[in-house]
């Protein structure tokens, strides 16, 4: 089996395997050309963005729109022709070093954002679905930054349920262009935008995706929203009162808009998870900074214990987060190997094969985010509340990323939503591994506890983890049947214990890599990291299975359930709290993050 296969495996596959059981992408794989691009986006951050971020979000700033002048220098550096296949002018790279430069843009969510909007979401459905003439005429003008981009799904009415769209769209009766009437809502780059992607349904059923630029009649932008952060960026409604749209500008089929924009949301939802554990970094090297300089009762706020462990588990978050986001990368381009990376089917199928694990980027990297923000804002006091630190823009920023590109509601409810379905129709196979659990409860067989040694210990609990996550699904199906996806409840339950299962199992692959490939004094940080993780997901993961299959079963039909769930119950045993001194004391040494060195 070749590199790329093993790479490459199918989605959901993870609560199946042993932990390291196959390799997987890893910061520590990143090769030169690719460590080249980070430094470059760094500089850029540190010398564009980061002197300016209060102007840029200030009234002043924006009705300059300094902004766009920045988006501009990004696309002049080549940042914004990462994934423009070559043919139309771009640098045609794999999807490693497009989230690779989306991490390190994230350190500014008004940057972030607006680059996202533009080079991402508005770009990616034109390089998937667009035809030869619309990518010639968009897509390179795109990259450098002649034109800007949106992408336009949402409506007053209609957010996460994207379908129920009221936009509309009628086809003249000459056959040469479609009338548009109705308001998208929440469009990041509204303002600015010289091209957009808009969703509007065709007949009043036929959802579809169209390219719709400027200067077409009948169309403008609302006035800017005002929003609690994230106030660097442009955000307004598009209006359409009667817009003439050509139908050349169709994207794709008419009444297959849905596919346009689910496959541009899984792409996006990984990048996303990219770019908060960039910020999550930025936050905790700035509130570090604070923290080591302030002083309480003669005595650095960083050493305080308390504070030292909130510094260890931000490090856990971050540390995992990466792993798991570049992993994702690395999949998608190990499915693309040895093909076309212009084919859009190709890419589309390999993305589409990761769709719970984009998910569940996208629910582990923002709540990372939020969480990480939450403590080094508590390490500033009350100074964290005024404008005098920049943690306040961050805790603004920071709190939509839980709501666009599908709230995390919604995506959990697809983890193991889709799930179900890999397993209805057989593209993932879990009777041979319940069969085996199965076999081992009834013999008594469970593997006990092993001697702690490197990370066994981990990898033990972590398969605990799993089996119980598989236990749970088995009981809410055999429970609810195909009504399982109205017990949301259940769902939720099934999704934080497969996101758990898929961080930890990223994290540990990631660090037995790294500790075979090379002898480094942050590997045994790593493993510090791999330790506690596993060992809080699964007493968290216990208390969750019992009290969802409570609220399945009761009397005697919950008996079997509770019986099998008490054989996989466990515990594992660790001095945390010497776990966590390890794992802060060289990120306070450091001032920052210091588990990857891109």
């Amino acid at each position: 089996m070749s590199e790329a296969q093993q790479l490459a495996a199918a989605g959901g596959a993870f609560l199946l395997e042993p932990a390291g059981s196959r390799p997987i992408f890893a910061p520590e794989d990143f090769d030169e050309e690719q460590r080249s691009i980070a430094k470059e986006a760094q500089r850029f951050i540190d010398k564009e963005i980061v002197p300016r971020e209060r102007r840029l979000e200030s009234k002043e700033g924006k009705a300059a729109k300094e902004m766009v002048d920045v988006l501009r220098k990004a696309c002049e550096l080549g940042f914004c022709l990462v994934e423009v296949p070559e043919a139309y002018g771009g640098l045609g790279s794999d999807k490693r070093t497009a989230l690779l430069l989306c991490e390190k843009l994230g350190a500014n969510g008004d940057f972030s954002v607006t680059y996202g909007a533009h080079s991402g979401i508005g770009l990616a459905p034109l390089l998937l679905f667009g035809d030869a003439a619309q990518k010639k005429k968009f897509a390179e003008k795109i990259g450098t930054g002649e034109f800007v981009s949106c992408y336009a799904l949402s409506e007053p009415g209609s957010g996460s349920d994207a379908l129920a769209a009221r936009t509309t769209a009628v086809l003249s009766e000459d056959g040469t262009h479609y009338v548009f009437n109705g308001t998208k809502q929440w469009i990041t780059n509204a303002a600015w935008m010289d091209v957009g992607i808009v969703f509007a349904k065709v007949d009043g059923d036929k959802f579809t995706a169209f390219i719709v630029e400027r200067d077409t009649p009948g169309f403008t932008h609302g006035n800017e929203e005002h929003k609690l952060g994230l106030r660097g960026s442009s955000t307004c409604q598009l209006i359409f009162d009667n817009a003439k749209i050509p139908v050349e500008n169709v994207l794709g089929e008419v009444g297959k808009g849905h596919h346009v924009a689910f496959n541009t949301l899984n792409l996006g939802r990984f990048k996303l998870g990219a770019s908060v554990i960039g910020g999550a970094k930025r936050v905790l090297a700035e509130s570090l900074a604070y923290a080591k300089d302030r002083q309480q009762f003669r005595t650095r706020v960083v050493d305080f214990g308390a504070i030292g462990e909130m510094v260890a588990d931000s490090v856990v978050q971050i540390y995992l987060g990466e792993a798991l986001n570049y992993r994702i990368a690395g999949m998608v381009d190990a499915r693309m190997e040895g093909k076309d990376h212009d084919d859009p089917k190709a890419l589309m199928a390999a993305v589409e094969e990761y769709v719970i694990e984009a998910s569940i980027s996208k629910v582990y990297s923002s709540e990372a985010l939020d969480r990480i923000i939450d403590r080094g804002f508590q390490w500033h006091g009350g100074y964290g509340f005024t404008e005098d630190y920049i943690v306040e823009k961050f805790y603004r920023d920071a709190r939509v990323n839980r709501i666009f590109e599908g709230t995390n509601e919604i995506n959990r409810l697809l983890v193991p939503g889709t799930l179900v379905k890999r397993i209805m129709t057989g593209r993932l196979s879990v009777d041979e591994a319940m069969a085996n659990l199965e076999g081992a409860l009834r013999k008594g067989a469970i593997a006990p506890m092993p001697a702690d040694q490197g990370l066994d210990r981990a990898k033990w609990a972590l398969e605990r983890l799993k089996w119980i996550a598989m236990t749970v699904f088995q009981a809410a199906t055999t429970r609810y049947g195909l009504s399982l996806d109205k017990e949301q409840e259940s769902l939720v339950t099934l999704a934080n214990l497969i996101i758990d299962a898929f961080a930890v199992d990223s994290g540990i692959a990631r660090t037995e890599q790294r500790i075979a490939s090379h002898s480094d004094s942050a590997d045994g940080v790593a493993a510090a990291v791999c330790k506690v993780a596993a060992a809080e997901a699964l007493d968290r993961g216990v208390v969750a299975a019992w009290r969802a299959i409570e609220s399945m079963f009761e009397g005697d039909d919950l008996n079997p359930w509770a019986e099998r769930l008490g054989m996989l119950s466990a515990h594992l045993p660790l001095n945390i709290v010497a776990l966590k001194r390890a794992i802060a004391a060289p990120t306070i040494d450091a001032g920052r993050y210091a588990l990857s060195d891109y």
